[in-house]
């Protein structure tokens, strides 16, 4: 059975402090993932092949650009104030005063 690594799968084993990944024939990687472990340093080993130290890696190339780091989250900006059917979005709208109202009703009910 064949081994699958993703870029999750590589975020998750450099989180977790893994600095090689063994690769043998049972093992595959997608292309983000190749690419993300080398971001991160971790080592793509070969099974039976003399291990590569730091020293002796080459140095990877300088990126022009340094991207962000992986958003979490919400990442949209600041609501509007304003909407169509005059109810203020910083307040939820018509959809969360149902809501309110329908919450209160429960808990009047003791439910």
């Amino acid at each position: 059975m064949r081994t699958f690594y993703t870029g999750s799968d590589i975020e998750d084993l450099a989180a977790s402090g893994i600095r090689q990944l063994e690769v043998g024939p049972g093992v595959a990687l997608t292309d983000a993932a190749r690419q993300l472990a080398e971001e991160l340093g971790i080592a793509l080993v070969v099974p039976g092949a003399a291990p590569v130290s730091r020293a002796t890696m080459p140095a990877a190339p300088a990126k022009s650009e340094t991207l962000p780091a992986r958003p979490r989250g919400c990442q949209h900006g600041p609501l509007s104030t304003s909407s169509n059917n005059g109810h203020s979005k910083a307040n939820g709208g018509p959809v969360m005063d149902q809501l309110v109202q329908a919450a209160s009703a429960l808990k009047k009910q003791g439910g």
